[in-house]
């Protein structure tokens, strides 16, 4: 998201100190975003930086620019082609991080968007946009409990009455991959939306049904006991998506094709899952 024509010089300060991991421009030499980190080299997973300034990256900043502005594209496809299909509609991401995705989707002419993290630190950056842009997306500070098996605020607002059914579209963007119990995930994400699921994310390429997933690893959060300390890589294969898909009554399964403005990522997948 290119915030330049919306910010104050003390602004794009104030935004340095608070957005990070996901792709915004704050000045023509400051920028933020985590897509170099993923595609320099190296394990993108392990304190990678996220935040840049020119005169610090001054041989790196073509590639470091080409790199966010294909996670943007990325990103704003996503949103539009969800946007497009339901019109002033609601959305939640889950693990929305900076919330670029509610904000996005309000820009986009969606409605009543909001996002759910376990970080509380990103209220401020949501807030941040909210006040640059102009838009209302809402920050909850919640998080998916794999012991309730449901999406649950951490904070009494407006939100901390059940939230089952109250938004048209659910995004799931690069977060199944680091929980331990993709099914349960899923079926706490069909019954939270009303209309469709977005899933951004790593899959199997078989028919098969198959869960895979790495060894923990030890920097993507707390310890936990087995079986419920896997972290890393969590992958259902095409086939098992497909069926749990049915099976939570969302018929019909979008692909959104890879374009070549977007930064590449072997074996992921978009996919828009309808009732």
């Amino acid at each position: 998201m290119d915030l330049r024509s919306h910010l104050t010089a003390a602004q794009v300060e104030s935004g340095a100190k608070v957005l990070d991991y996901q792709p915004f421009i704050l000045s023509d030499d400051l920028q933020t975003g985590v897509a170099y980190s993923w595609i320099r080299g190296g394990d993108p997973r392990d304190k990678p930086p996220l935040v840049f300034r020119r005169d610090e990256w001054l041989d790196e900043w073509e590639k470091i620019s080409t790199a966010n502005a294909a996670l943007r594209h990325m990103y704003d496809d996503f949103i539009e082609e969800i946007a497009r299909r339901y019109p002033g509609g609601s959305l939640l991401d889950i693990a929305c991080n900076n919330g670029y995705f509610p904000v996005r989707a309000e820009l986009a002419g969606m409605r009543h968007c909001a996002g759910v993290e376990l970080g509380r630190h990103h209220r401020y950056a949501m807030r941040f946009l909210n006040d640059a842009l102009g838009t209302s997306a809402t920050f909850v500070h919640g998080r998916y409990d794999w012991k309730r098996r449901s999406i649950i605020p951490l904070w009494r607002s407006w939100l901390s009455r059940p939230i089952l059914g109250r938004f048209d579209v659910v995004v799931a963007s690069a977060i199944m991959c680091h929980l331990p119990d993709p099914l349960e995930f899923l079926a706490a994400l069909g019954c939270v939306a009303q209309e469709a699921i977005f899933f951004w994310g790593q899959i199997v390429e078989s028919r098969d049904m198959l869960i895979a997933f790495n060894p923990p690893h030890p920097t993507l959060g707390e310890a936990h006991p087995f079986p419920y300390g896997f972290n890393d890589n969590t992958r259902l294969s095409r086939g098992l998506f497909d069926f749990s898909m049915r099976q939570m009554g969302f018929r019909e399964i979008i692909e959104i094709a890879p374009r070549a403005s977007w930064l590449p990522f072997p074996d992921h997948v978009a996919l828009l899952a309808r009732r």
